[in-house]
């Protein structure tokens, strides 16, 4: 009787705890459901001033660089001490120009660099203005009188050189002497020779003559002043 009277509460008792589990699990389940969102927050963003931004990028990746103005004048003026108008070169000879390194300064590649293109844009500038083409015309008003000379808009070495694609060397000499020797000596030959004087701002000394550039002028005259020095 025991037995039965046992096994027949167990009956009883087990469907009534799942009922009551049921119930709570379902309750929790809805009271979760019914609960109000939260929205979560956004992350907040780090917005870098412009202006900060631009004066960092600019003080850690760009490095200014120039020459001395009073200096690019002079070495101008002694430039044009130089017969570059008379310059000329035949149809078919090579038309160039050379850079020359002042090697004792051990300046960087990228230094380097910059003072090329400060010796190439002024030497070429210099021979496109001084060296035209001369141009022959007949007086309308008189044509037994002798021929008349005009420059041409067309420039003569400065078009040949352009045209051929501008050829450059780089080469480098043993120190400033060094540079201020080819100098004249291309200058006694009526080449246009321009020394780059350096502002001082990176790596030089001011005033320190960097690089020298001789043309564009004919290929074989510039060999007499430059033939003997290494290539950069």
């Amino acid at each position: 009787m025991n037995i039965l009277r046992d096994a027949r509460v167990e009956t009883f008792i087990q469907p009534v705890l799942l009922s009551l589990l049921a119930f709570t699990l379902g309750y929790q389940y809805r009271s979760y459901s019914l609960a109000p969102s939260v929205p979560s927050q956004p992350r907040p963003l780090h917005i870098t001033d412009p202006s900060r931004r631009a004066s960092s990028s600019s003080s850690s990746s760009e490095i200014v660089d120039g020459t001395d103005t009073d200096s690019d004048a002079e070495d101008e003026s002694a430039a044009l001490t130089s017969d570059i108008a008379s310059l000329k070169a035949n149809l078919t000879e090579e038309v160039k120009l050379v850079l020359v390194v002042n090697d004792s300064l051990k300046m960087a590649k990228g230094k380097i660099a910059a003072q090329a293109g400060h010796a190439t844009l002024a030497c070429a500038m210099m021979v496109k203005e001084v060296n035209p083409k001369v141009c022959l015309i007949h007086h309308r008003s008189r044509l037994h009188q002798p021929r008349a000379h005009r420059p041409c808009g067309d420039k003569k070495l400065f078009r040949r050189w352009q045209q051929k694609g501008q050829p450059k060397i780089a080469l480098r000499c043993a120190d400033t002497e060094e540079l201020e020797a080819l100098a004249a000596q291309a200058r006694s030959r009526n080449l246009c020779a321009r020394t780059i004087q350096d502002a001082g701002r990176t790596q030089v000394a001011p005033g320190s003559r960097t690089i020298l550039g001789i043309g564009p002028g004919p290929a074989k005259l510039i060999n007499q002043v430059t033939g003997k020095l290494r290539l950069l």
